[in-house]
């Protein structure tokens, strides 16, 4: 049992790390953009709304980062 703990705390750590939002915000996005090819988006669309929220995500880690230093 320890050692499939070791190896589930190895793999949280290795995906997950300090920010949550980092690894979890690419994924909802990418969720985004399958929904909407799937819906009918044409590729362009979804490929800007994905460029969009992945640097939307980016900025709200920062910016989460930067107000916890400020406490």
């Amino acid at each position: 049992m320890r050692y499939l703990r070791a190896f589930g705390r190895f793999w949280w750590d290795f995906l997950v790390g300090d920010r949550l939002e980092l690894f979890l915000g690419p994924i909802a996005v990418l969720a985004v953009a399958a929904l909407l090819v799937r819906w009918g988006a044409s590729g362009l669309v979804a490929g800007a709304v994905l460029f969009g929220l992945v640097i939307v995500t980016g900025a709200l880690s920062l910016a989460l980062v930067v107000a916890a230093g400020r406490r």
